[in-house]
C-alpha cells in the first residue's frame, strides 16, 4: 500500500498519530497538504516518539529490520523538520503583517 494516492482530507483536526500514519501510508503526499494536517494538529507535536512507537513496534513484530527503520525514520525526520519551517515561517510572516498594519498609521 506504500505509494498509494490518498484523498484530501487535511482539514480537519489531526492527532500526532494520525499524521505519523498518514506520512507512512502515503509518502507521496504533497508538503502543502502535510502543512495543512500539520496547521490542525490536535493537542501536542509528538511526532518523532510517534514515528518511533509505530517503527518500534514494527521491529518487534519482525516486519522491519533495523536498517530499513533507520532508512525510514531519517526520511520521515526530514520532511517533518521541512513542515516545522514552513510553519514557522508562515507564524513569522503572519507577525510582520500584523505589526506592519499596527504601526501603519504611526506616520
Amino acid at each position: 500500500m506504500v505509494g498509494k494516492k490518498a484523498t484530501n482530507n487535511s482539514d480537519r483536526e489531526w492527532t500526532s498519530f494520525e499524521i505519523v500514519q498518514h506520512l507512512i501510508k502515503f509518502p507521496d503526499t504533497s508538503d502543502d497538504t502535510i502543512f495543512t494536517m500539520y496547521e490542525n494538529l490536535l493537542g501536542d507535536d509528538t511526532l518523532e516518539k510517534d514515528m518511533e512507537d509505530y517503527w518500534d513496534m514494527k521491529i518487534s513484530e519482525s516486519l522491519i529490520d533495523q536498517e530499513e527503520f533507520e532508512t525510514i525514520k531519517n526520511r520521515i525526520k526530514q520532511r517533518l523538520e521541512q513542515i516545522r519551517k514552513l510553519d514557522q515561517t508562515k507564524k513569522d510572516a503572519d507577525d510582520i503583517a500584523k505589526w506592519a498594519l499596527t504601526n501603519a498609521g504611526d506616520k
